[in-house]
């Protein structure tokens, strides 16, 4: 349950991250070489705000399943158990 929850927030905070800072760019860069030839690869990506509203859409509804699931009682499920019968 706090698994869900806590990842949910990670979600949601990368999503609101995203969408604040909507120029994020992402540049990998690749080399390869075979023998005497050499290459080089530069991109750039943008994450576009989609993703981070899409981010934060999932979050919450992480939040949601944490803390709505089924919370596990230790002991027997009518509440009474031994004592009840006892009377």
């Amino acid at each position: 349950m706090r698994r869900l929850i806590i990842t949910g927030i990670a979600v949601a905070a990368f999503g609101a991250f995203i969408v604040v800072f909507p120029g994020l760019t992402i540049r990998p860069e690749g080399t390869a070489s075979f023998g005497p030839i050499h290459s080089t690869v530069h991109e750039q990506h943008t994450v576009l705000a989609l993703i981070g509203w899409v981010a934060i859409v999932g979050g919450v509804l992480l939040v949601v399943a944490g803390s709505r699931r089924k919370r596990h009682r230790i002991g027997p499920r009518n509440g009474g158990g031994a004592r009840a019968h006892a009377a």
